[in-house]
């Protein structure tokens, strides 16, 4: 190679190191700078002067001790290039994530960089979004198995009283009997009717509770909420002298829509009233606490009770875990879609003739 040719070959490379648009610098067996090219001096905000002749760790004293500083020195001794990923770096002017590869030139050490910051910055985006994705399709999911065990008790519920109410109305068109007779088929015709109109009036109750969730929540004190439940059963409460106590000391208040609070807790009332043990006064405790983070609340009252067994079914639509009162089968269910849908979740527990609690984890 000729001196010019020589000449002309360092002139590119020095040409190539200044105008590189990644930071890039040289240092001796000390680890003291020997140059740095421009993109270094934008990046970290000292002037070349500054540089050369500095140590290493007078510019970057954090790196004192640690792997990255022992691999640039061993570079230096073996020749073997190193790599770093995704290392932070706080500029003058913002915080940049690189990329670092160290090798070795002659006795010197070269330092490259590739600033990844808005690469990483879109993987980042590019995640989140994912993960936002994925929570929205488990959410379609959940809420497309909801729909259809939803239509499927629905239809399965109505069916029955359809083909009832079809075979009666038959009957009595074909018959030929007096009108005497006939009464008995109208009377049948009348209860199926009934349970097809309880039943629709049940469903509609499900469809405008669905149709709440989204509504905004605030601040709600348990104390005042349950006082308005109590007002609607007053009556009742009086009359049969029912014993209530509340504590919500240790957690008085929730972030909760209102509608939706005073929906569960006036469905454990009624229940509790509703079922009641004929041979004692009814006792209603209502407790709030905070476990692990969440609120939780606990309805417990003395009444009839139900097999513990059963306990999987009391959340079903138009299950019902006592018949000889009048009911739609649906307020518990009610109860907990309004928890599933706040990522709430809620237990029972039940002793035949001894009570039944609820624990609501909000």
């Amino acid at each position: 190679m000729s001196v010019v040719d020589f000449d002309m070959n360092c002139e590119l490379k020095s040409a190539f190191f200044e105008n590189a648009y990644s930071p890039f610098v040289i240092l001796n067996r000390d680890m003291n700078f020997v140059d740095v090219n421009q993109a270094s001096e934008d990046t970290i905000g000292i002037k070349k002067e500054n540089f050369i002749g500095k140590n290493l760790l007078d510019i970057f004293p954090h790196l004192e001790g640690t792997e990255r500083y022992d691999a640039y020195r061993n570079v230096i001794e073996t020749g073997e290039p190193v790599g770093f990923d995704e290392l932070s770096f706080k500029g003058e002017f913002a915080e940049y994530t690189f990329m670092s590869r160290a090798f070795k030139i002659g006795d010197y050490l070269g330092i490259t960089t590739l600033d990844v910051t808005n690469t990483i910055d879109t993987i980042q985006k590019l995640k989140s979004t994912q993960a936002s994705l994925t929570e929205v399709n488990n959410d379609l999911k959940k809420k497309n198995q909801e729909l259809e065990e939803f239509s499927y008790v629905a239809a399965h519920d109505l069916r029955a009283p359809l083909t009832n109410l079809k075979g009666l109305l038959r009957m009595a068109l074909d018959s030929e009997t007096s009108t005497d007779e006939l009464g008995p088929i109208v009377e049948k015709m009348e209860v199926v009717t009934k349970v097809m109109c309880d039943k629709i009036t049940a469903l509609n109750m499900v469809i405008a509770t669905k149709s709440n969730f989204g509504s905004p929540k605030k601040e709600l004190n348990f104390s005042d909420v349950f006082g308005e439940v109590k007002s609607v059963f007053s009556k009742e409460i009086i009359e049969g002298r029912t014993i209530i106590k509340e504590d919500y000391s240790s957690c008085p208040v929730i972030d909760y829509n209102h509608q939706q609070l005073e929906t569960i807790l006036q469905t454990l009332m009624s229940n509790a009233l509703t079922y009641r043990h004929p041979k004692r006064k009814l006792s209603i405790k209502i407790e709030t606490k905070m476990v692990k983070g969440k609120v939780q609340l606990s309805f417990r009252d003395n009444g009839l009770g139900f097999d513990q067994d059963l306990t999987m079914n009391v959340f079903a639509l138009f299950k019902r875990m006592h018949t000889h009162k009048d009911g739609l089968g649906v307020g518990l269910y009610i109860v907990k879609t309004i928890i599933n849908e706040n990522n709430g979740s809620i237990d029972v527990k039940s002793q035949v003739n001894k009570g039944t609690e609820f624990i609501i984890t909000f």
